[in-house]
């Protein structure tokens, strides 16, 4: 089955790619909806509090709402550095998490893409609907065209992914995937399995109390995209 042996693909993407070596920020992906399902929203919490918990900064897209306010939420109320980025209109719009979270408000939804995959070192896509899956499926496209070498983890609780991932099979048997395509991201059924899974990606194991970085002093592809971002 597609993605089902996480500790091959985990071990794949560290033979591949060993100069990736630490994971200091992760992106996380998710809806803006709780959904149906009461147990995705725990599991959000879950995974929240353990990114905190290890020490790694938290990028998402902004808000209280949804899956992805809650992970925002944990991982703040654990005591983690939260970053929030997000196109002004949305600011206007959205519920934002403070305090406990810094907010960089952007121009566009393109920028806010371009400035979460500049900064995060892994990617989780959590349950969410179409802008979740426009995202998830961006970064691993950028990755077959190796435009970075990022893990990213498919966090499918209760089967979410499950459909999507039968048709990237369904794309792999008509000859229209390949194999690195495959193997480029891993699947996690619980929360508590990320954080090791994507460790185990880059060889690496998080300090105890590891000093957080201030988020200006992260490497950015686009840094003209800065002069337009403004803290709220």
């Amino acid at each position: 089955m597609f993605g089902s042996s996480f500790d091959n693909s985990a071990e794949q993407i560290g033979r591949s790619y060993p100069s990736q070596r630490r994971i200091g920020t992760i992106c996380v992906f998710g809806g803006a909806m709780l959904g149906n399902d009461p147990d995705h929203a725990r599991c959000a919490t879950v995974l929240g509090e353990a990114i905190a918990a290890a020490g790694i900064r938290l990028v998402y897209g902004g808000g209280c709402d949804g899956l992805m306010g809650q992970v925002a939420i944990a991982a703040a109320e654990t005591g983690g550095t939260v970053v929030a980025i997000t196109p002004q209109f949305l600011v206007e719009r959205m519920r934002m998490l403070s305090p406990g979270c810094q907010t960089i408000s952007v121009p566009d939804m393109s920028i806010r893409k371009q400035l979460m995959f500049d900064y995060a070192d892994a990617f989780v896509a959590l349950p969410g609907g179409i802008g979740t899956v426009e995202e998830l499926t961006e970064v691993m496209t950028l990755r077959k065209l190796e435009r970075h070498c990022k893990p990213l983890v498919l966090a499918n609780f209760k089967g979410f992914w499950s459909p999507l991932l039968s048709v990237f099979e369904s794309m792999s048997e008509a000859g229209f995937m390949n194999s690195s395509t495959r193997c480029g991201q891993m699947v996690s059924s619980t929360p508590e399995a990320i954080l090791p899974l994507l460790q185990r990606s880059v060889s690496f194991e998080q300090n105890e109390t590891p000093k957080p970085v201030l988020l200006p002093t992260m490497p950015v592809l686009r840094r003209s995209h800065l002069a337009s971002a403004s803290p709220a």
